[in-house]
């Protein structure tokens, strides 16, 4: 089966909230990524230790307005080339020695500058991924992400 490879753009980490920043990199546990705040603990359980986001949907958050930076609607990792949308729960993915697997698409409220405070809903609902950490390590920025074992969606 030839199944999606993509990249890492970023990892984001934050004290609570979004946006979450891009770091160089950061050690991933199965509890999430280690210095990552949860602002509420209903926001934390083990199948939702990271959230993932595509690049591509960023690029075009919002009509008129450049894109949005990495981590702008509170995810842990940006990705691109891999679309998170055609793949369903249960799908893995691995990145350098991490797997993790997707666990439930997840919808961001609004996305946040945090260069320009600008704040712009989700309008369009675009989704993303909660995702559990099978296999933990450490994630940087430019890794190859590769689907490992799918179920392409609808």
């Amino acid at each position: 089966m030839n199944l999606p490879q993509g990249q890492v753009v970023a990892v984001c980490l934050s004290n609570g909230g979004i946006p979450r920043t891009a770091v160089e990199s950061a050690e991933l546990t199965s509890q999430g990524f280690h210095g990552d705040g949860h602002c509420y603990d209903q926001h934390y359980a083990p199948e939702r230790a990271v959230t993932l986001f595509n690049q591509e949907i960023l690029d075009r958050f919002a009509a008129g307005v450049a894109s949005f930076p990495a981590g702008s609607v509170g995810e842990n990792i940006t990705l691109a080339g891999i679309d998170l949308n055609q793949l369903s729960p249960g799908a893995c993915l691995m990145i350098g020695e991490v797997t993790i697997r997707l666990e439930k698409q997840w919808k961001p409220c609004h996305a946040k500058d945090a260069t320009s405070g600008a704040t712009v809903p989700n309008s369009a609902e675009w989704l993303g991924y909660f995702a559990s950490v099978l296999t933990p390590g450490w994630v940087r920025a430019g890794q190859a992400i590769a689907v490992v074992d799918a179920e392409m969606g609808a």
